[in-house]
């Protein structure tokens, strides 16, 4: 699904997976997790109100650990600037979905598919085999029947079986759990008379055979990248909290089992959380070959179950690393912003820094130079955006959202005033996906090229075409003056847009390239005759804001950030209708269009590539009329580390960051 970089940790994200990948992601976010994703240092989905940010100050460093006996030695330090928000996986893919979270998580979840990185490659995790093809039952529903490996354990000795995912599937359902939770194991339902599409059972046949019987006929969108990616948990611990909803969100998740060779050691809020080495762990070593469009997977370390498995296309040129973990301890160290976390970097005291949006450039550059660090750049799986309330006046009015995308010279922003750091980005597939960007269409082409003068007259005109009213349509000076707004602006209804309407985006110390938007995107609103306020706010309190069902209509515009997952179905998540935040789904915006809806649908059936791209590009024509997101901008992944430390790749879409959380499983340091 997504993995959307909505910068509490932004959310959205979906993927992690393969048996390699579990061991490279022991707190993987898979497929179809939506994940906030911040900006530069301070919140990145959501901002806070004052650019607050809750972080232990510059010199709190977590307390050096002793390696578990009988596992590797050595630490691996990184810094995070936000703080997690639990953990507890429950609560992680309910209400607290961000990437700071995400990268603290300790691996308490599993699921039956998963992808390998840094191809991308679609593989099994605790499936046997990848069952990509149902049964049609004859009577309108298709079941999977998928097999799974016998004799991997969960950390505290339970066998891992269909039963653990049947029990999940069955709690998240019982008790109404939400976001992520509702994307993976939605029901079949009725709706308005309509059947919606969903799991209609899921069932073990035997302890490690599951049965997951659809309404549809799902294709690669529903079946390999969401249901078969769905995350399942140990029923044996968890099932002592269950009892309700908020019980099971308010439990302590620290001592959970997990499927991984490490544990939670020490959690300090607001100041450090250490991962130490499970002596008794069967999740360690294994070869994995990378292939550009395949995998194989050659596993048998003696305590687990052996795998030799391959997938994709395993022709060409390769490379092949050995899973660790190569260390004992895994240390994350809490700064009180992006800047301290660097420093510390600079000064030595941790080995890489976890950055969603990676280092800003004129740092990047500075760092490049200081001796033992060495340097990475990739493309980003993610994207940057302002999004329109629509169930509110006056974002409900397609004009009036029309008519801000058409004012709003993006490119002018990022190559006259950013300098060009980041690539303006007009839909929602990011521009290295090739053949998933759809030709951009509606407003977003009619008004590109024009100067400021041609782009205020244009937005005036969207108005007045759409029954909109003023006493004073105002003027234009020309060049780069400002307009002399209109007065008196009222909608096709005759009602008057609120006064003081707020524009949430992260700060400048969080995130400069949001912050400079959002002032100059409030300017333009303003000479259109609105009264609008660019807000710099904290990542989390934007977040809470705009993604709490209470709190659905009680905002106008905010700008915050997505990171993408291994499939791009994200506008599925973002703008389905069944999807709206209001429903404690993504769907911020409030988006409702049956039309939109029904290609959904078809998308969701597609089992090829070619027809989920004919599909998607439909979908983003309707997106690119609409406007209930002004895409803003992608921006390259720049990262830095230690030369103490080594991966086995940095070649990867979307960084080490992104991908890995910085690959503990997979990093090799040395004293």
């Amino acid at each position: 699904m997504w993995i959307f970089c909505i910068q509490k940790g932004e959310k959205l994200s979906n993927f992690k997976g393969s048996k390699s990948w579990r061991l490279i992601l022991l707190f993987s976010v898979f497929a179809l997790v939506v994940v906030a994703c911040g900006d530069t240092a301070e919140e990145e989905v959501v901002e806070e109100e004052a650019t607050e940010t809750t972080a232990a100050p510059a010199t709190t460093a977590a307390p050096a650990e002793e390696a578990a006996p009988s596992g590797p030695d050595g630490v691996y330090k990184m810094a995070i600037f936000s703080d997690p928000q639990t953990q507890n996986y429950w609560n992680y893919l309910d209400t607290e979905t961000d990437v700071w979270t995400q990268y603290v998580m300790s691996g308490q979840a599993v699921s039956l598919f998963g992808i390998s990185y840094p191809n991308y490659q679609l593989t099994t995790s605790m499936a046997a085999e990848l069952v990509e093809t149902s049964v049609d039952n004859g009577d309108g529903t298709y079941t999977y029947t998928v097999p799974m490996v016998n004799g991997f354990e969960w950390s505290n000795g339970d066998p891992i079986t269909a039963n653990d995912m049947v029990w999940t599937y069955n709690i998240v359902n019982e008790l109404g759990l939400l976001s992520n939770w509702e994307t993976y194991y939605r029901q079949a339902s009725s709706v308005e008379g309509e059947e919606a599409d969903g799991i209609v059972s899921l069932v073990a046949v035997d302890d490690y055979t599951v049965e997951i019987t659809l309404n549809f006929d799902a294709g690669l969108s529903a079946w390999q990248y969401r249901i078969a990616q769905a995350p399942f948990l140990n029923e044996t611990y968890w099932s002592q909290f269950a009892t309700s909803r908020e019980d099971l969100l308010a439990a302590d998740g620290a001592a959970a089992p997990v499927a991984s060779a490490f544990v939670y050691n020490k959690v300090e809020q607001g100041a450090f959380y250490t991962w130490s080495y499970d002596s008794n762990t069967m999740w360690f070593g294994g070869d994995t070959t990378i292939y550009k469009s395949g995998t194989v997977i050659e596993w048998d370390n003696g305590v687990a179950p052996a795998i030799s498995q391959s997938f994709g296309d395993t022709s060409g040129d390769s490379f092949t690393y050995t899973a660790g973990p190569y260390v004992g301890t895994v240390e994350f160290t809490l700064y009180g912003d992006q800047d301290a976390a660097y420093l510390a970097f600079q000064n030595g005291e941790v080995d890489f820094v976890l950055n969603p949006l990676g280092v800003k450039r004129n740092l990047f550059d500075q760092l490049s130079r200081v001796p033992g660090v060495e340097t990475t750049a990739n493309l980003g799986n993610g994207m940057r955006y302002m999004a329109f309330n629509t169930r509110v006046f006056p974002g409900s009015d397609k004009a009036f959202r029309q008519s801000v995308a058409c004012i709003s010279d993006k490119e002018f922003v990022l190559n006259n005033v950013l300098q060009g750091v980041a690539v303006n980005m007009d839909g929602q597939m990011p521009e290295a996906l090739t053949a998933w960007v759809a030709p951009v269409t509606g407003v977003l082409a009619d008004c590109a090229g024009l100067n400021a003068e041609e782009r205020w007259g244009k937005s005036v005109e969207i108005l007045q075409a759409a029954g909109w009213t003023a006493t004073d349509w105002g003027s234009h000076p020309g060049g780069a003056d400002r307009a002399v707004a209109p007065t008196g602006v009222k909608g096709p209804n005759g009602e008057t847009p609120p006064s003081d309407m707020l524009l949430y985006a992260p700060g400048a110390g969080y995130d400069p390239l949001r912050s400079t938007m959002s002032l100059f995107i409030a300017d333009w609103m303003q000479q259109l005759g609105f009264d609008v306020t660019a807000r710099p706010t904290g990542f989390s309190v934007i977040v809470d804001k705009v993604f709490t069902p209470e709190t659905c209509e009680d905002w106008y515009f905010y700008m915050l950030g997505w990171g993408l997952s291994a499939y791009p179905d994200h506008p599925e998540a973002f703008f389905a209708s069944y999807n709206d935040t209001c429903e404690g789904g993504y769907n911020t915006p409030g988006f409702n269009n049956a039309e939109f809806d029904a290609l959904v649908s078809e998308f969701n059936k597609a089992k090829t590539v070619a027809d989920a791209i004919a599909i998607s590009q439909q979908m983003e024509a309707i997106l690119f009329e609409e406007m209930p997101y002004l895409v803003l901008f992608n921006v390259p992944t720049l990262e830095v580390y230690r030369s103490n430390v080594s991966f086995p790749f940095t070649d990867v879409l979307d960084g080490l960051t992104g991908t890995g959380g910085g690959y503990p499983s997979l990093v090799k340091v040395q004293s």
